[in-house]
């Protein structure tokens, strides 16, 4: 993700909702549902193919954890207003929605994917406490007086607009990036884990008994039925569909930047290539599951003729 230097009035951010495309465009937005989307179905149908979910889940964590990089240096700079700031937590949040459903095979997955994890989470978390700790000023310029840019900024919960400084609503999503960092913590305590395996066992070793444990827990989750398993899933789905409503709805709500994101840029180009290329991929895990599936049924008939 590239920031787009805008010639803005440092005014415009104390009396007008402003945005930065690069951030909250359309086809950033367009690359993280999608990404969320796809990220979903590989872990639904394709669970057998290690590969294609360690390669999908670190390309997510690449792609939300830009964002995040990319929000921070406009923010450090002072061209980052609060809607830009909620639509980059709503857009990073679809993120963990995926880590929550599929936390256990990911911790299944070794280090550098727990790593992965934990740098995201912490970034997770530590954006969206300061974004929501300092809701009524955040983005504002210093000193300014009788500022109203904040105030107008538009929520959206549950198909019903509030205003983003709303204290229960503030309270509500500091209560939920709070919970963020518990998970951050244990995502801390995986990795130490697995830095600890491979200095004793070796990292072949402990990938090897760790794909071992969790192919036991998946054979007793298949006998005990896997409808729990569909039930959680079926939950992360509903979960990021009401994220990308919810995010489209505020960029709706909010009508002074909906001319603005119409504008392209070349950070919306970046988003796009990168989900071209997870695309491709995914076709390709596709047909490679498809054929693996093909070959283990031909075998499996096999043995059952002889």
């Amino acid at each position: 993700m590239s920031i787009q230097c805008n010639s803005i009035d440092v005014s415009d951010y104390c009396t007008q909702i402003t945005s930065n495309p690069d951030i909250s465009g359309i086809g950033v937005r367009l690359a993280l549902y999608v990404q969320a989307l796809l990220s979903m179905s590989i872990s639904s149908f394709l669970w057998d193919n290690e590969k294609a979910f360690r390669d999908t889940c670190r390309n997510s964590y690449v792609v939300s954890g830009s964002l995040i990089i990319a929000t921070l240096i406009a923010w450090a700079t002072d061209q980052l207003s609060l809607f830009d700031a909620l639509i980059t937590s709503m857009l990073t949040t679809l993120m963990t929605t995926f880590v929550a459903v599929n936390g256990t095979y990911i911790h299944s997955l070794g280090l550098s994917i727990n790593l992965a994890c934990l740098i995201f989470t912490s970034f997770w978390c530590y954006w969206g406490l300061q974004v929501w700790a300092n809701v009524s000023t955040f983005g504002l310029p210093l000193g300014a007086q009788n500022c109203t840019a904040n105030e107008d900024t538009r929520f959206v919960v549950l198909g019903h607009s509030v205003h983003a400084t709303n204290g229960r609503l503030r309270a509500f999503a500091m209560f939920i990036f709070a919970l963020g960092v518990v998970s951050a913590l244990h995502a801390l305590w995986v990795t130490v884990s697995w830095v600890l395996r491979y200095k004793y066992d070796g990292p072949q070793e402990s990938k090897r008994d760790a794909a071992e444990q969790l192919a036991r827990r998946q054979r007793l989750r298949q006998e005990r039925g896997r409808g729990s398993q569909h039930v959680v899933r079926f939950g992360g789905l509903v979960g990021l569909i009401y994220l990308i409503v919810t995010t489209e709805q505020m960029v709706a709500w909010n009508p002074d930047v909906s001319q603005a994101l119409r504008d392209w840029s070349f950070g919306q180009t970046l988003a796009l290539i990168m989900l071209a290329q997870q695309i491709f991929d995914c076709a390709s895990y596709i047909e490679e599951t498809r054929k693996v599936r093909r070959r283990q049924a031909q075998h499996d008939s096999n043995q059952s003729r002889v």
